[in-house]
């Protein structure tokens, strides 16, 4: 039986119509990038309106995240696609006292191979309020493999450390600041401009211009095998910023390190770190010129080019001068330094084994190292706060009634320790007082000197005080004689005196400096 003509007529044309359409049928779009605007309001990444696009993102796209003016924005993650990655975009310029708000996101999905990209790798990249911030405030799933370039922000923020996710491999460079370098991986990659923790992953390269981040708040031991290339450092916070802990800290490196260059080390002044384990390599560890911290090497198999035994720069005792007003600059006295103030600058940090002195008017003042006024006695006035930590000391002399050292400031914080010096040839009487802190502001102060709460008794050279933190006008630390004595006699003209009373255990100051400074005493009196 034949088939009619007609009804193969009908079966090519069918045919013919089914190719055209699929020629002209729209092929699968690569993955999009889409921006976030929040313009629906209801901070939800399901709704079309929340994005420029007026589209959902799919499956695969990269979310972009701009700088705007304002609060934090609480995004609600309600999406079941995995997305390829993030971006953060800078914003060119902002008002005066404006910055990029921050974004945080709740958990998350990612593709196996996701990518984050943002600006910290343009020229102002270190311009933080230009740069939004994007926090994924929960779990991260699906991720195996992360680079990172520019990005600014954190991951799995609030999720407890042991909970985080640990992913196969991460790649990051140009982090800045970022947060984003505490991912755990089995093993990292740090580029130029990135720091990471050893303790993060179980085997970590450090690249040129990358860097290993040692903890200055606590103990930390890390296993992981640690390789260093050539121009890569270690540090203790200073990818930015860091506040020196108050307490000593050691980290310890136990796995195999290899040094395939020279790598210098900058650690904070209370940091030390220890190598235990096998160290190889053609390179050596090299002290940073600003280096503060102790490395200590102790290494089981060492064939490379640093011998074990304790190294670390040395820094030397020095005293700097400084005269005149500059109220926009900030100083930092390290471990070493005696910096002599007559005039007046912003905020003060005096690290520990740092010592701070002259008539200086400063707008904070902030100290773990020691703050002596004057040039003998003299005074520091602190127009904002002023903070005494717990190894800061406040040496504090006194000559008689009319002349001793003085801190005036707005706010006071006390931890720390007071350091009385009777100066030779003075003279008080019972009840004469003295104002060792002005607290010029309303509040009460803050805290106490170590071992002398109110009322407190201290002697030194036969003279006895009564402290109180409510004398004066009510807010005020105030000295009070409790008996009439003579200070001993001077036993030389008083450039030893200055020298073991301003410096302390510092060494290699000219006697003949701090006589100068002995001929510029002043009178005190409260402002």
């Amino acid at each position: 039986m034949g088939v009619s003509y007609t009804k193969i007529i009908g079966a090519a044309s069918v045919a013919a119509i089914v190719g055209i359409v699929a020629l002209h049928s729209p092929v699968s779009a690569a993955p999009a990038s889409f921006t976030w605007t929040g313009s629906a309001g209801d901070h939800k990444m399901s709704t079309a309106g929340n994005w420029k696009e007026g589209q959902v993102p799919t499956e695969g796209s990269k979310l972009v995240f701009k700088c705007v003016d304002g609060p934090t924005e609480n995004i609600q993650n309600d999406l079941t696609v995995a997305l390829s990655g993030l971006e953060v975009k800078k914003l060119d310029s902002l008002p005066d006292g404006k910055s990029c708000a921050d974004y945080n996101i709740d958990t998350m999905r990612f593709t196996s191979d996701a990518e984050f990209t943002g600006d910290h790798t343009s020229s102002d990249s270190k311009d933080e309020r230009k740069i939004p911030k994007v926090y994924i405030v929960g779990t991260i799933n699906g991720l195996s493999n992360l680079k990172s370039n520019g990005f600014d922000g954190g991951l799995e923020e609030g999720v407890e450390e042991k909970n985080r996710s640990t992913i196969n491999r991460f790649e990051v460079a140009n982090s800045g600041c970022n947060d984003i370098a505490g991912v755990k991986a089995s093993e990292i990659i740090v580029g130029e401009n990135a720091g990471a923790w050893p303790k993060n992953a179980n085997s970590v390269t450090i690249k040129n211009k990358g860097q290993l981040d040692i903890s200055y708040y606590s103990d930390e031991t890390s296993s992981s095998k640690i390789t260093f290339e050539n121009g890569s450092m270690i540090s203790s916070g200073i990818r930015c910023y860091y506040v020196a802990s108050h307490q000593n800290v050691t980290t310890v490196l136990s796995g195999d390190i290899t040094l395939n260059g020279d790598v210098e080390y900058q650690l904070a002044p209370n940091v030390t770190l220890k190598i235990t384990g096998k160290l190889s390599g053609p390179g050596k560890l090299v002290a940073h010129k600003d280096n503060e911290g102790t490395v200590l090497v102790e290494s089981s198999n060492n064939t490379s080019g640093t011998p074990n035994g304790q190294i670390g720069h040395t820094n030397e005792a020095k005293t700097i001068q400084l005269d005149g007003d500059k109220p926009d600059e900030f100083v930092t006295v390290k471990k070493g330094e005696t910096v002599l103030l007559n005039g007046s600058r912003s905020h003060v940090t005096v690290r520990e084994g740092g010592v701070f002195g002259g008539d200086a008017t400063v707008k904070g003042l902030y100290v773990s190292g020691i703050v002596s006024p004057g040039n003998s006695p003299g005074k520091i006035t602190v127009l904002e706060g002023f903070s005494l930590n717990n190894t800061g000391v406040y040496k504090a002399e006194i000559l008689n009634k009319d002349h001793y050292d003085q801190i005036v400031a707005h706010d006071v914080y006390l931890k720390g320790s007071l350091d009385l010096t009777y100066l030779a040839g003075g003279v008080i009487k019972k009840g004469d007082t003295f104002t060792i802190i002005g607290n010029n502001g309303t509040n009460p102060v803050q805290g106490t000197f170590k071992d002398l709460p109110e009322g407190a008794e201290v002697t030194v050279s036969g003279a006895t005080f009564k402290i109180s933190y409510v004398g004066g006008d009510g807010n005020d630390v105030v000295l009070t004689a409790q008996n009439d004595s003579k200070a001993p006699k001077a036993p030389n003209t008083g450039g030893e005196k200055l020298s073991v009373n301003l410096i302390g255990a510092i060494t290699g100051v000219a006697s003949a400096a701090a006589l100068l400074f002995v001929t510029k005493r002043k009178s005190l009196s409260k402002k």
